[in-house]
This record gives C-alpha cells, sequence and structure tokens, in this order.
C-alpha cells in the first residue's frame, strides 16, 4: 500500500473515531421531546455500528500488521504515524478543547515509533519519538491510575515514564547537549526533563521520590540560571520554563498533601512560594493567558497552610474566593481545575464526624456544582482529564443530612459521565426487583441465608426487605464504572487486552466502594459478584466464591438480569441490533448450571414473569431513556 493511501485510511479512521464519540454522547438541547432523545440515541448507536466496521477493518488489515512488523519504517509513514498517535491522544475541537479520542492505541503507535528510532540510531528522531511517548506515558498513568484493583496497569507506564525521564535528564550532560543537531530537539529535552516531576504523582508517602522529585526541580531551576544552556537554546522561553517548574512545586502538595511530603520538605516547597509571587507579579498579562497560572494563587496558600503560614480559615476563604468566581463553562485546564479541584480540596478540609450546619450546606452546593459540571464534559471531552479528581471527591464521599446521599450521587455521575450506563444500572435494578418479587412467590426457600432469614417463615416476614435490598443492590452494581468511565467509551473497535482488563477491574472497585458507606456497604458483594458465574468457574474476579456469600441468590439474579439487559439493549451496551426476550432464555437455558443459576430459565418462563420481563424490556426501557432526558434537562437548566 503507497504512502498516500494510507495517509488517506488514516484520515478516514481519525474521523470515524471523532464521530463515533460526538454520536455517543448527543447533546440533550438540540432534543425536542424525551421520545426523540430515545430514538436520536438509537440512531446514533446505528450509525456507530457502520463507522466501528470501518475501523476494525482497517486496525486489523493495516495498522496492527504495521505496528507489529520489526521492517524499518519510512520517513514519510514515520511522520504519518507520528501525526496519527498526536491526533488520537490529543486533538483541538471545535471549542478548543483537549479532546482524547484513543489513547491506547496512540500508545502502541508512539512504542512502534520509538522502535524504529531506535532502529536506525537517529537521536533527532529518537527524542522526538521520546517526547511523544513520555506525553502518552503519563496520560496512561492518568487512566490506569484509577484501576485501584489492579496497580500493575498503572506500574508499566509509570516504570516506562521514569525511564524516559531519566533518559532525558542525562542528556542534559553539558559534554552532550551540544551534540543534538537540532536545537528544537534540545529544547525539547529540557522540556521532558522538567516534565519528570509529574510522574512523581503517583509515589505517595515514599520519602525518598518526594526528595529525588524536588531534587529535579531544583536542579531545572539552576539550568533555567545558566548561561550556557541559554546558549545552547537561544529561543527556548525560559519565563515559562521557571513558571512551570515553580508550579510543579506548588502542585506536588495537591489534596492536603496526599502525597506525604515530610515537614522539611514541606518548608523547602513553601520556600519557592515568594519566588512563584515574584514570576507572576513581573508580567501579569502574559500569565494571564498561561494555562494553570489563574489557580497558583490557590496552590501558594496550600502550601503555605500546610507549614501554618496560613490559618486553616484563610485557606479556606482563599479556596471559596476561588470557587465562587469560576467560570462553569471553561472545559479547559482551568475550568476542570476551580470546578473539581477546588472543591476537593474543600472537601479535605472538612471533619465528616463533627459537621456544622454551615459545612453541610456548603457541601451540598458543592456536590451540586460538580455534578452539574460533569453533566457537561463528555460533550467536550475533557472528561478524561478531570476524572481524576472527581473519583476521589467520591472516594472522600461525607453524606449530607437532609441532603445527597452516596447512592444518588454516583448515579447521578454515571447520568452525567454517561447516560446509557446509568439507563443500563436502572433497568438491571428494575429487572432483579421484577425477578425477585417472582422469585419469592414461587420458591422463597431459595432466599434463606440471607440477613435475618433462616426459614422460609422469615424470608416470607423480610419480604419486603428482599426486594428492597436486590433493587438498591442490583442499582449499584456497576458503580466501579464510574473509575473507567473513559473506557468506557471505546465504542469503535474491539477492546484491546488492556483495556479489557480495565473492564474487568469495576466489580472489585464497585464493592470497594460501595463497603465505605453506611447505606451501601451491604451492597458490597453483589457488586463483587456480578460477573462472577453461578458455579464460579467462570467470569470475574477469579478469584470470588460467590456461593459464601449470604446474598448469593441476590447475585445470581442480578447476573441475569445484567446479561439480559446487554442482550436486549441496542443503545449503549452494543452497536449491534439486540436479541430479543426469547434468543435470550435459549442463551439462559444453555447456560443454565454453569453460567446462571440453574433455576432461572424455569423462573423466567412462566407466562406472569415472562411478561413482566418483556414489558420492562420494551416500554420500561423507554420510559428509563424519557426519564433520564429528564433528569440531563434539569441539571442542564439548573446550571444556567
Amino acid at each position: 500500500m503507497n504512502n498516500s493511501v494510507i495517509r488517506e485510511s488514516f484520515k478516514q479512521y481519525v474521523e470515524r473515531v471523532a464521530m463515533i464519540r460526538k454520536l455517543s454522547s448527543p447533546v440533550i438541547d438540540r432534543d425536542d421531546s424525551a421520545d426523540h432523545y430515545a430514538a436520536h440515541l438509537q440512531e446514533n448507536f446505528r450509525k456507530i455500528g457502520d463507522l466501528a466496521a470501518g475501523n476494525r477493518e482497517m486496525l486489523k488489515n493495516e495498522l496492527f500488521p504495521l505496528l507489529e512488523s520489526s521492517e524499518t519504517l519510512d520517513s514519510r509513514l514515520v511522520e504519518d504515524l507520528n501525526e496519527l498517535a498526536d491526533i488520537l491522544s490529543s486533538i483541538a475541537s471545535e471549542e478548543d478543547n483537549c479532546e482524547i479520542l484513543d489513547l491506547p492505541v496512540s500508545s502502541m503507535i508512539t512504542e512502534r515509533l520509538v522502535q524504529d528510532a531506535d532502529q536506525k540510531n537517529d537521536i533527532t528522531n529518537r527524542i522526538r519519538r521520546m517526547d511523544s511517548e513520555a506525553i502518552t506515558c503519563y496520560s496512561m498513568i492518568n487512566m490506569t491510575s484509577r484501576i485501584t484493583s489492579n496497580p500493575s496497569l498503572c506500574r508499566v507506564y509509570t516504570e516506562r515514564g521514569m525511564a524516559l525521564g531519566e533518559e532525558f535528564l542525562c542528556m542534559l550532560d553539558k559534554d552532550f547537549f551540544m551534540t543534538i543537531p537540532d536545537a528544537e530537539m534540545r529544547e525539547s529535552v529540557l522540556t521532558n526533563a522538567r516534565f519528570i516531576a509529574c510522574f512523581f504523582e503517583r509515589f505517595c508517602g515514599d520519602d525518598s521520590m518526594n526528595r529525588y522529585n524536588l531534587d529535579i526541580l531544583d536542579q531545572m531551576l539552576e539550568i533555567a540560571e545558566d548561561e550556557y544552556y541559554h546558549e545552547a537554546v537561544p529561543e527556548f522561553n525560559w519565563v515559562y520554563f521557571r513558571f512551570r517548574c515553580l508550579e510543579y512545586y506548588m502542585m506536588s502538595t495537591e489534596i492536603l498533601n496526599m502525597r506525604g511530603f515530610s515537614d522539611e520538605m514541606l518548608d523547602r516547597i513553601e520556600f519557592r512560594t515568594t519566588e512563584l509571587e515574584e514570576l507572576l507579579d513581573s508580567d501579569p498579562e502574559y500569565f494571564m493567558d498561561i494555562p494553570g497560572a489563574p489557580l497558583c494563587p490557590v496552590h501558594i496558600a496550600r502550601c503555605r497552610y500546610l507549614t501554618g503560614a496560613v490559618s486553616k480559615e484563610d485557606y479556606r476563604g482563599i479556596l471559596l474566593e476561588k470557587y465562587e468566581a469560576r467560570d462553569k463553562t471553561d472545559f479547559g485546564m482551568n475550568g476542570y481545575y476551580s470546578n473539581t479541584m477546588i472543591p476537593l480540596e474543600l472537601i479535605c478540609l472538612l471533619d465528616p464526624i463533627h459537621l456544622s450546619s454551615e459545612e453541610a450546606i456548603l457541601l451540598r452546593r458543592l456536590y451540586q456544582g460538580m455534578s452539574n459540571y460533569l453533566f457537561h464534559c463528555p460533550n467536550s471531552g475533557t472528561i478524561t482529564q478531570m476524572l481524576d479528581y472527581y473519583i476521589r471527591v467520591i472516594d472522600r464521599f461525607i453524606d449530607v443530612p437532609s441532603g445527597v446521599d452516596f447512592e444518588e450521587f454516583v448515579l447521578q455521575s454515571l447520568a452525567a459521565a454517561h447516560p446509557p450506563t446509568y439507563v443500563h444500572s436502572r433497568m438491571v435494578g428494575q429487572i432483579s426487583e421484577c425477578l425477585s418479587y417472582h422469585l419469592l412467590n414461587t420458591e422463597p426457600e431459595r432466599f434463606i441465608g440471607f440477613p435475618g432469614c433462616g426459614s422460609v417463615e422469615d424470608v416470607l416476614k423480610n419480604r419486603d426487605k428482599i426486594i428492597h435490598y436486590t433493587y438498591h443492590a442490583a442499582l449499584c452494581h456497576d458503580f466501579g464504572k464510574i473509575n473507567i468511565i473513559d473506557t468506557i467509551f471505546v465504542y469503535g473497535r474491539g477492546l484491546l487486552d488492556l483495556e479489557y482488563n480495565i473492564i474487568k477491574s469495576h466489580p472489585e472497585m464497585g464493592g470497594a466502594l460501595l463497603s465505605r458507606h453506611v447505606g451501601t456497604k451491604e451492597y458490597a458483594d453483589v457488586a463483587r459478584g456480578h460477573h462472577r458465574w453461578y458455579d464460579n468457574k467462570g467470569g470475574y474476579p477469579d478469584d470470588l466464591d460467590t456461593s459464601k456469600s449470604p446474598y448469593k441468590t441476590v447475585i445470581d439474579l442480578v447476573l441475569c438480569a445484567d446479561c439480559m439487559d446487554a442482550a436486549t439493549d441496542s443503545i449503549g451496551r452494543s452497536y449491534n441490533k439486540g436479541k430479543d426476550l426469547d434468543t435470550f432464555i435459549t442463551e439462559l437455558r444453555e447456560g443454565a448450571g454453569t453460567r446462571y443459576a440453574p433455576w432461572l430459565p424455569d423462573l423466567i418462563e412462566r407466562m406472569a414473569v415472562y411478561d413482566d420481563v418483556k414489558y420492562l424490556l420494551t416500554k420500561g426501557r423507554e420510559t428509563n431513556y424519557r426519564d433520564t432526558y429528564t433528569l440531563l434537562r434539569d441539571v442542564q437548566e439548573k446550571a444556567e
């Protein structure tokens, strides 16, 4: 295949990926009714199916064979691949916001380009590819670090990023630096040597790594004053370089010193705050347009608060002032810092045990504000960047008396970030509730072992409690997906091994989230077990034995309801036409005793059960999409 054909194929792939992203999250204010919204989504996912077919063919027949080959790439192909990788990892949308289209594929391309540069022993080309790989590694770290149940996924990229950073640091050696023939590449080395500081963000509680982080930033600030480097790169923007070094210093203490810097190191960081203030004051007009600069007063105040130089009340006041002045429609760096990082810092200052009435009101406002902001993010493409802060808010969630509870907040978050997942959660809740109701009527003994139910008589006495539990446990079964919602967006191709491992992590993460809160901790077993087969020989997590749970019957019901909704839905879960209920029942019977509980087929084939379930899968699903439309519309109207 010649280069022009490959270039055109790459271009079409990018266009299809971008279109798929837009189609998967339509803007609701363009729809004039709930019915239109549901029909619009269904039509969009039909289009996604057509676009995805082209993507899968291109990846299988063109890109993946190219990446797997060991042949040396010609210069034109290298440039085309580099451009494709850059576009997939960061693209300016119509609103000039950063949108990540396909980070894992971008990562694969970048790895291949670095390999090719090594084969050619081309230092200029290698630096260019290392630059791309460093950015991609950092982005992959942000994505995989949220997979708390499988830290090895993140470790791979952290180790690679650190190795790249060390190589850039070595290139700063004065005997080597000027041997780099291209001034632009020398600038790239300086920028990436500074950028290594970002790879330390995940080393929490490690004194040696924290100290090394600050040592590197000190080295960069010394280089910024060294005439040797000024002469080597005469066009380099040293003011911006110094600013980013000092900003990294301040940002290292985010989330009230989550990384655990010692008092001595905090003093060292606080010492630099005056230097940053003086730099910002030296040219206010210039820094007004630099992303991140408007938030520096917050970072400076936090560093001073941590050393005792600023009181808690004053720091809180600075945070509140910045929060009140935020732009609710800014989805760039300044926007998601103001709308997600600042609320997180405010929440970290609260004592959840002794929450005053004033603080409870503030907390409700913060949660509402973050929900409003997230409701707008899918269409802006910034959700990957701001998820890190949002997930930490969920991790630290404080139940507000007479306000938003944990279950409601996460459900709202799912509705905002990915409406089809929210609808799926409601569907699974309703189907599970229906099945539990009928199972209690026909075979109540199945629930013996449920807490407080040692006999059929106990089961019947606790009938309402069991139905209530089943509904809410099922409603919360996919809470772990909030951590990986940007991976859920993968519609335009098959899942890569990495992505499949990410998806498989959501039951454990959901169980961990639910277990932290009084109102949801009883649902944790269902979240962990809803992808584990009835016989415990298939599904995931592969080390989970659901037979030991007192909620085993409920887990079996939710597993069935989850698969039933996924199989019969044409929106959000699959871009293929959904199956009918009878086809699913056939599959259910084939898997009875292995994947599914052996009593499930007979239960669902009972006329009353069959009719109720069929109604839920048709009229019930339509109602859920209408209700979701109303929820989205109400939140957007409140935000305007």
